[in-house]
């Protein structure tokens, strides 16, 4: 079976459609709170979840601002490869097997293919921010007993592989945009293509030095991230003067 490089973050059952209906049930779940504003909802987006995050503000209005950190568009990356060096097409080896896969599991039986989310043991091959994902989720950093590094390939790829989280953003998003990404990620061309299309008010901060996965839990680009964060939403969420009577 032939297989793509996979991503920092993915779980055994990536459905990037769930994930946005995730974002926007969370936005449900806040407007019932009586002390939560329904006007000043904001979402804070990292890798995925960034795209994730662009892509429920797009068809959700009360989403009012948004901010990605590291963000990747997870089908394009798939797609494409980590660095985006691939076009489109690269995929279809990939689907071609799992057309196959999916015919041996219904018609002979076979046992489920399983692809791991980060590199379990990456080579002078893998991308930096991989071995860096492997350093965050498969040791004592961040490592949770329930996450398993494993996705279920019949299940996840086809639907990783159609989805595009940056698709019609142009004319969609509406909403105040801050994209924040390392000047040394690896997936930085995702936040710049974001940037460069979205024509809602908008701004970019790239670190300079920063990872992709510097940005996880690496207290100096943490900071860095929340110092540009805090103003933006500050003045995007920013309540709204009572109205006169």
């Amino acid at each position: 079976m032939s297989a793509r490089p996979t991503w920092p973050g993915s779980s055994p059952a990536e459905d990037p459609y769930a994930r946005v209906e995730d974002v926007r049930a969370a936005v449900d779940h806040m407007q019932s709170l009586d002390y939560v504003d329904a006007e000043r909802i904001g979402t804070l987006g990292v890798c995925a979840g960034g795209g994730y995050s662009v892509n429920a503000a797009m068809t959700d209005y009360r989403i009012k601002a948004l901010t990605t950190v590291s963000a990747v568009n997870i089908g394009t990356s798939f797609r494409r490869d980590w660095y985006g060096t691939e076009s489109d097409a690269a995929a279809v080896p990939t689907l071609q097997a799992l057309a196959q896969q999916r015919t041996a599991e219904a018609a002979q039986g076979a046992e489920p293919t399983y692809l791991p989310y980060v590199p379990a043991e990456p080579d002078d091959n893998t991308p930096r921010d991989l071995v860096e994902a492997n350093d965050y989720y498969l040791t004592p950093r961040a490592q949770h007993p329930n996450a398993k590094n494993k996705f279920l390939f019949t299940k996840s790829v086809s639907r990783i592989f159609t989805f595009d989280a940056f698709h019609m953003v142009e004319d969609l998003l509406t909403q105040p945009i801050l994209v924040v990404a390392g000047s040394e990620a690896g997936s930085l061309w995702m936040s710049t293509e974001l940037h460069g299309r979205v024509r809602s008010p908008k701004q970019l901060q790239v670190v300079e030095g920063g990872t992709h996965m510097d940005f996880y839990d690496v207290p100096k680009y943490v900071d860095r991230a929340v110092a540009v964060a805090t103003p933006f939403f500050r003045e995007h969420l920013a309540a709204k003067p009572a109205e006169q009577g």
